[in-house]
């Protein structure tokens, strides 16, 4: 949490000096390669590509994405930490590369990138369940786990987001048998083809399972609950149904490695913001798809947040191996 902090402050004043500086004159590389550590076809995936593709038209370089998955993030994460400083890779993760810190996977944050900002806010994951168990809400489920202990399977990928709020709803008494299940995709799979009984997936994901009746929705793992009346939503955070401690904001960002020319960082940060704030098509799309709404934090804002969950995150023990 210090650490973070001193990064935090540190990061502030490179943004002051930044702001006094000329831009224009950026050199950027011919190729820009957006690292995801997830796989292709879920959510963060979707934005990477949606930003690549608008970050193309608005700057000089030609942004790329590549999928690098692996040990719950760990393996995009570190190649970005250990690519050239030329502008040429950034990392586009979220809320995960905390949780990785925190269960050992990896020993590093954002201490050692040069953080650009966050570039989007995902509404939250929902807790779901197979509809033949007969469990219509999160207070049936808590009660089911005390009478069956262990008898439900929990999906999850060690060193993710869904690792995170697995390992807090076993702390707050939910007695579930984790298992490390893969990616979102192959999450979804598992529990579609009956291999477990509970997920934790963007809802867009799981939208149709839901609406055909395949999949029951539960609770929501963000701040905030999900409510969309023209399609008729109204799923509560996991925290407001009485578990106050089982939530875990979920925060898209860009970083780039340590080192990296500040103005071309803050180029690109300003690139980003004009994308998130005045980009109507971008805006339509993220919703559209997975119900966000724009969202933009620059440097100094960006970190504070992160902050706060890093110190969230310190509260539980995720160092236990699934």
């Amino acid at each position: 949490m210090k650490k973070l902090m001193l990064v935090l402050l540190s990061s502030v004043i490179a943004v002051m000096l930044m702001s006094c500086i000329a831009s224009a004159d950026v050199s950027w590389p011919r190729n820009v390669e957006i690292v995801v550590p997830a796989g292709a076809g879920g959510d963060t995936d979707f934005n990477a590509r949606l930003f690549a593709d608008k970050l193309s038209k608005k700057l000089s370089p030609n942004f790329v994405v590549s999928n690098v998955n692996g040990n719950g993030g760990a393996v995009g994460t570190r190649r970005v930490k250990d690519a050239k400083k030329d502008g040429g890779t950034v990392l586009f993760y979220h809320t995960a590369l905390l949780v990785n810190k925190h269960c050992g996977t990896t020993n590093y944050g954002f201490e050692e990138y040069s953080f650009s900002c966050i570039g989007a806010e995902n509404i939250g994951n929902v807790l779901t369940v197979r509809a033949n168990l007969g469990i219509k809400t999160l207070q049936e489920l808590y009660d089911y786990t005390k009478a069956n202990p262990n008898k439900l399977k929990m999906a999850a990928q060690t060193g993710a987001t869904s690792y995170a709020i697995a390992m807090q709803m076993k702390a707050a008494g939910f007695e579930l048998r984790v298992v490390d299940a893969g990616s979102a995709a192959d999450r979804l799979a598992a529990i579609v083809g009956g291999h477990v009984d509970v997920i934790l997936s963007a809802y867009g994901s799981v939208k149709d399972y839901i609406e055909e009746g395949d999949l029951i929705a539960l609770a929501m793992d963000g701040e905030n609950d999900f409510v969309n009346e023209a399609d008729k939503i109204d799923i509560k955070a996991i925290h407001n149904q009485g578990y106050e401690t089982i939530k875990l904001p979920f925060y898209y960002f860009f970083a780039f490695p340590k080192g990296t020319d500040p103005e071309l960082v803050q180029a690109f940060t300003d690139a980003v913001k004009d994308i998130v704030e005045n980009d109507a098509e971008y805006q339509g799309k993220i919703y559209s798809s997975y119900y966000q709404r724009p969202f933009f934090k620059g440097t100094g804002e960006g970190l504070k947040i992160y902050a706060d969950i890093d110190e969230l995150l310190g509260k539980v023990n995720l160092t236990g191996k699934l």
